[in-house]
């Protein structure tokens, strides 16, 4: 396990939230055809007991993919076909907070069956494993924020 070394949770002008804590355990899993990337890594969390994951990586490929991605215009969303779009990375946090995932979804870069490159956002629901996908997930366990003790 990993300490990080922050102040407590706190926003900053930024409204960026720094959060300390610690790392806990790794889970590795490979999903089987047709199985959604999201929804799969949210079953994990929750067969192994972590409220929030930190996805570490991932391999495998698509059946098509459905990302999203904001623009001037607003939020869009494009499909790439398959079969067979390769995963190149994936990144984000699940968390559970009231029993709900987390509102931001995974985030990644895929390529078509060209090797044309897109990113964006995983639409939830809409992007079944077409062969594997072998993903790596840590949980992330926030330390308990203390309260200010009046001097």
């Amino acid at each position: 396990m990993t300490n990080l070394v922050n102040t407590n949770t706190n926003d900053t002008d930024d409204n960026i939230q720094v959060e300390e804590g610690t790392l806990g355990k790794l889970v590795m899993a490979r999903l089987k055809p047709n199985q959604d990337l999201t929804e799969s890594v949210e079953a994990l969390c929750r067969q192994h007991g972590m409220k929030t994951a930190i996805v570490r990586g991932a391999i495998g490929s698509l059946i098509d993919a459905h990302l999203q991605y904001t623009s001037a215009g607003g939020r869009r969303e494009m499909e790439i076909n398959g079969p067979g779009v390769e995963i190149l990375n994936v990144f984000g946090e699940i968390g559970f907070s009231d029993g709900k995932s987390n509102p931001n979804p995974l985030q990644g870069v895929v390529a078509d069956t060209d090797g044309k490159i897109f990113a964006g956002r995983f639409v939830r629901g809409a992007n079944l494993s077409f062969i594997t996908i072998e993903i790596t997930l840590q949980e992330w366990i926030p330390a308990q924020v203390r309260e200010a003790v009046p001097a």
